[in-house]
């Protein structure tokens, strides 16, 4: 009987033992969820199954030099998808040039910013009515479902005398406003030469380049929980460390 009680026992203690080291090993892992279809930043091939980008291979540096797993957990949908992930517990963080924006701040701690991203007006290459924000009224301009740029566009339009029209994704935009079907998309420069260089028969171009219409701090945000807190406090002491010994840097000229 006391040896089949110690058997039972010591499956039990076994089992408690696996659980253990199991959770331990969850513990060591930060999920990411990203769509991977914001180049150059976050980007997943279809074919090859491999994610690239800055931010994939800042978040890779990150987990390298804090010990932990980074996974990658795709959203195919773009920014309410992702940050609906991290409501709901089962990502720690979002990865496309996540902003930092008031009404996000309500709900989200952030890391220290890793990233600034001066936005300009971007219209047709034929378009030479617009030629800074000023000539923006009553004309419309693309907005992108979820994305901090709507925060931004109503603070800059407090009387809404320019028309918004809202996508889904901000892929579909580029082509809408090539074609002429709205007249702009607020974006950064980075974001638009990706674009041309992957998309040749798009004609577009970036107006008063010398005056953005905003700047984009961008950052990585986390959950107000227990484990949000703890992680958020690893990942800004590793982007310190980063900054610090040159590793960052190195990153950016790639």
């Amino acid at each position: 009987l006391f040896s089949v009680l110690a058997l039972g026992l010591g499956f039990v203690v076994g089992a408690a033992a696996l659980a253990a080291a199991a959770e331990k090993d969850a513990e060591r892992v930060i999920r990411v969820a990203t769509p991977g279809t914001y180049a150059p930043f976050t980007m997943y091939d279809e074919l090859t199954q491999e994610w690239s980008g800055f931010e994939i291979e800042l978040w890779r540096l990150i987990g390298e030099k804090a010990g932990y797993e980074i996974e990658f957990v795709r959203v195919r949908l773009d920014n309410p998808a992702t940050f609906a992930e991290l409501d709901l517990g089962r990502v720690d963080t979002v990865a496309k040039q996540i902003s930092i924006t008031p009404v996000r701040q309500q709900k989200y701690d952030f890391t220290q910013p890793f990233f600034f991203s001066p936005y300009y007006i971007i219209v047709a290459e034929d378009n030479n009515e617009i030629k800074s924000w000023k000539d923006m009224e009553g004309r419309s301009i693309a907005l992108a479902e979820g994305s901090a740029m709507n925060e931004f566009i109503a603070a800059l339009d407090p009387e809404n005398k320019v028309k918004k029209s809202v996508y889904e994704s901000d892929k579909l935009v580029f082509q809408e406003v090539s074609v002429g079907r709205v007249d702009a998309y607020p974006g950064p420069y980075v974001e638009l030469l990706d674009v041309l260089k992957r998309n040749s028969s798009l004609k577009l171009k970036a107006v008063d380049m010398e005056n953005p219409i905003y700047v984009e701090v961008n950052a990585y945000p986390f959950a107000r929980t227990d484990r949000g807190r703890a992680l958020l406090k690893l990942t800004d002491g590793i982007l310190t460390q980063m900054i610090e010994d040159g590793s960052y840097a190195e990153l950016c000229e790639k």
